[in-house]
C-alpha cells in the first residue's frame, strides 16, 4: 500500500493545526469578582407607612469582572452607602412590596452606583448589583 506525498504532507498537517482550533475554541473569560458591602442598610418607613412600624433590610453585593471598579467601589465605599441609603429611603412599601418593584429598585442602585464611581474614578465598568438579602417587616 503506497500513500502518496500529497495525502501524507495533508495528515501531517491537519495533526500541526489541530491544537491552534483547540486554542481558538477555549475564549478566555475572566470570572466574576463580587464585593459584598460589609453592613446591610435598614431603613425605617415609619412615616411612608401611616406611622405604622415598617422596616426594609438589604444586603448589597457588586459584581464586575474588573478588579480596579471593585477596589474603587471599596475605596468609595461611604457614598456608596449614602446613595444606596437614600435611594432606599425614597422608596414605598407599595412600590417595593412586588417581584417588579424589587426589580426596579435593583436596577435603580446599579445606575446610583455606577454614576458614584463614574464621578469618582472615570470607570463605571460595574455589571450588577445583587440584593443577597431583602427583608421588608
Amino acid at each position: 500500500m503506497k500513500i502518496s506525498f500529497t495525502t501524507l504532507l495533508i495528515l501531517v498537517l491537519s495533526f500541526i493545526s489541530l491544537p491552534t482550533w483547540a486554542e481558538d475554541d477555549e475564549a478566555v473569560v475572566a470570572p466574576a469578582i463580587y464585593y459584598m458591602m460589609p453592613e446591610p442598610f435598614t431603613i425605617n418607613f415609619l412615616n411612608q407607612s401611616k406611622q405604622q412600624a415598617r422596616y426594609l433590610q438589604i444586603k448589597v453585593a457588586l459584581k464586575a469582572y474588573d478588579q480596579a471598579i471593585i477596589d474603587s467601589a471599596e475605596l468609595n465605599l461611604p457614598m456608596l452607602q449614602d446613595g444606596l441609603r437614600t435611594l432606599f429611603s425614597e422608596q414605598s412599601t407599595e412600590s417595593i412590596g412586588s417581584v417588579e418593584g424589587r426589580q426596579a429598585l435593583q436596577a435603580s442602585s446599579l445606575e446610583v452606583v455606577k454614576t458614584i464611581l463614574k464621578e469618582e474614578t472615570g470607570k463605571d465598568n460595574l455589571d450588577a448589583v445583587y440584593f443577597t438579602s431583602f427583608i421588608l417587616q
